[in-house]
């Protein structure tokens, strides 16, 4: 009975479907099942492999046994106005690094660490840039014999590096011209993004400043290729064509390096940064651009080191800015041309109209002093011994919403457009500018105003801006943008490109013209402060300023040292080179900024006449040649003096017999302090 049982429950089981693979024929059925969807998906697997991504694997193999090689197109040249060289390229062994033939990432760099002295941030840096696995990337530049010769030994341990000529960025002149000439470096991932750099792609080597900057797009060139036949270690097998590179143009500036030069070493000379520009003012090409402390471009054309970029980025001197587009300033007496000049074109100042100096002016119950004593005097000799009292009174006739018309005018507080990056406004003052500066008090009083006259009170303007404006004043009222390209060559591949000047026009009259120009001339020629900037026979116009600043000493108990300018032009009737001096913490301006300026104008002058460098054979000739202009100059003065000759003149003092006043105070009001709101300036001066 228990039998019976037992084999109806095997037989209820092997009925059961489930229970059928246990069966033979259950087995087999089970297996061709199987066999028949393994089948399916490798039919399917092949399918997606060999049609969906053919194209994909076919480039891939190819690329296992054809590989395109970039060939880098050298930059063009940078010259100046006669032809130097200021920048070019070189070749130079570098060593690349191919990423696709890297089996050893962390042996990789290892040995390029360890064996062949690379910075580590700065490789893995270059390993993750955009498009880095794709193309070869440079490493190292300037590789020593002993390198080449290790990467040669270990070729088949690592043939992901080479060692191959590449064109380098050479500056000849180290840290001379830096902030004009700028510096190259590897595309970023932002400069891709920006519609600019269209024509860029992942790895380029670009300008990342000054002219190298602007006109990238010029000196660049067009990127070959070879393509060639390697082996699985990634040796080239054979050629199999090659796309020569395109050089980019030689670009033609407009700055004279020998007056650059002489600029560099007056301003060093001093032993202060700062900065000097010479301009052509009848086109406003640029001559020299100094800019102290500077720094060598060099060091980005190698591949900069994040610890040297952090030093210069860091340096309280900030060496990587151009101080003559990119700092403002209080302008100090320099300021007063601007007006004079718009004084007179608005008509409220006449030829010879006497305005009261009274050794300052009252501003409700406090007084602002002008630093000596000048009678009545007219514009010119207004300027000429930079009063402030006669400049109080005409900004009070001005009022600053003139000013403000006028400021823009001269192009100060705007962009001039020079060519070069990163440029700044500048900052001069306006009702608005006084309500979002200073809104605990906004409204715009007396007190602001007569300190705007003197360049107080906000004036900031770039150095720049100051020889744009005064050189457009000696050119009657034309104003050229300032610009450093001149032309970009014609070569096989492309055409010749010339600058064409821009020029704004704003017909100053005569009478405004011949009065603020004699001004200036009697400023350095006559009885003024600009008398170290006197070339004979050149008639040298300009205006000296003087403004306060902190000490650049620490700890100085309260002392300030004032910024020096000199800002001036020659000749009087036909400017031909005009010229700004800034020197920071240097003083007075008559001191230590119009001799820079002077050397740079000598050495202008010596080129003109074709003489030799020697200072002493251009002086001894410049005498003989203008001895008659000098007497005649000398009458005029003598002239001059005399008709004054009934007017009560300052009483000599130790410090500047000539004049009686002392010479850090004669650039203009020291009642007020710069960086001081406004309203505390007013209060100083009676408001």
């Amino acid at each position: 009975m228990d039998a019976l049982k037992t084999k109806k429950a095997i037989s209820k089981v092997f009925d059961d479907p489930a229970q059928q693979l246990f069966k033979p024929r259950g087995r087999i059925l089970f297996l061709k099942y199987f066999v028949l969807v393994f089948f399916i998906v490798i039919g399917v697997r092949f399918w997606y492999l060999q049609v969906v991504r053919h194209d994909h694997y076919v480039k891939q193999a190819e690329n296992n046994r054809i590989r395109d090689i970039p060939i880098p197109a050298p930059r063009g040249s940078i010259l100046d106005r006669e032809g130097r060289i200021l920048v070019d390229s070189r070749p130079t062994y570098s060593l690349l690094l191919y990423q696709e033939d890297m089996t050893n990432k962390e042996e990789t760099v290892r040995v390029l660490t360890e064996k062949l002295g690379v910075d580590k941030d700065f490789l893995l840096r270059q390993m993750n840039t955009p498009g880095s696995r794709s193309r070869p990337i440079p490493v190292k530049t300037n590789v020593k014999e002993s390198d080449r010769a290790w990467v040669e030994a270990h070729e088949l341990e690592h043939p992901e590096l080479k060692v191959e000529l590449q064109p380098q960025r050479r500056y000849p002149h180290g840290e001379i011209l830096a902030h004009v000439l700028g510096y190259v470096g590897e595309i970023s991932e932002d400069q891709l993004r920006e519609p600019e750099y269209d024509y860029c792609r992942p790895g380029d080597v670009i300008g990342q400043a000054g002219i190298e900057k602007s006109y990238n797009k010029i000196l660049m060139g067009k990127e070959g290729s070879k393509r060639v036949v390697v082996d699985s270690r990634g040796r080239v097998i054979e050629q199999l064509e090659e796309i020569p590179a395109i050089a980019g143009q030689d670009i033609v500036t407009t700055i004279d390096i020998d007056i650059q030069l002489v600029g560099e070493q007056a301003l060093s000379d001093t032993g202060l940064n700062g900065t000097v520009v010479i301009t052509d003012p009848q086109d406003g090409g640029i001559l020299a651009m100094v800019s102290h402390p500077s720094y060598d471009p060099n060091l980005f054309a190698a591949g900069i080191k994040p610890s040297d970029y952090a030093k210069l980025v860091n340096d309280p001197k900030k060496p990587l800015r151009n101080r003559a587009i990119q700092d403002r300033h209080p302008p100090g007496s320099t300021w007063k041309i601007l007006m004079a000049t718009a004084a007179m074109e608005e008509r409220l100042l006449k030829e010879k109209q006497a305005v009261v100096c009274g050794g300052g002016i009252s501003i409700g119950s406090r007084f602002a002093q002008c630093l000596g004593s000048h009678g009545g005097p007219d514009v010119q000799r207004a300027i000429e011994v930079s009063c402030n009292g006669f400049f109080y009174r005409v900004g009070l006739m001005l009022g600053i919403d003139k000013m403000e018309k006028w400021q823009k005018n001269f192009g100060v507080g705007i962009k001039t457009g020079i060519d070069l990056p990163n440029e700044i406004k500048g900052i001069v003052p306006s009702r608005e500018w006084k309500k979002k500066e200073y809104p605990s008090d906004p409204k715009w009083r007396d007190g602001d105003t007569i300190n705007a006259a003197i360049g107080q009170a906000g004036v900031r303007p770039t150095p720049l801006q100051m020889v744009y404006a005064i050189s457009g004043i000696g050119m009657h009222g034309k104003f050229y943008t300032p610009h450093v390209f001149k032309e970009a060559r014609k070569s096989e591949n492309y055409p010749q490109i010339l600058y064409e000047p821009k020029v704004k026009d704003l017909h100053l009259a005569d009478e405004t013209w011949k009065n603020v120009t004699q001004g200036l001339w009697r400023v350095v020629n006559g009885s003024g402060t600009a008398r170290r900037a006197q070339i004979p026979g050149f008639d040298v116009c300009g205006k000296t300023g003087t403004a306060q600043v902190v000490s650049v000493k620490s700890g100085a108990s309260g002392e300030q040292k004032e910024h020096a300018w000199f800002v001036g032009y020659a000749p009087k009737d036909a400017p031909e080179v005009g010229g700004v001096a800034l020197v920071e913490n240097g003083g007075h301006g008559g001191t230590a900024a119009a001799p820079v300026i002077k050397s740079c104008f000598e050495e202008y002058l010596r080129k003109k006449k074709g003489l030799p460098k020697e200072t002493e054979q251009l002086a001894q000739t410049l005498s003989q040649e203008t001895a008659t202009n000098r007497v005649l100059a000398t009458g005029q003065a003598s002239t001059q003096t005399e008709s004054r000759a009934s007017k009560p003149e300052p009483k000599p003092s130790p410090n500047n017999p000539a004049t009686g006043l002392r010479p850090n105070r004669s650039e203009g009001q020291r009642s007020t302090k710069p960086d001081r709101p406004a309203a505390r300036q007013a209060r100083e001066v009676g408001q």
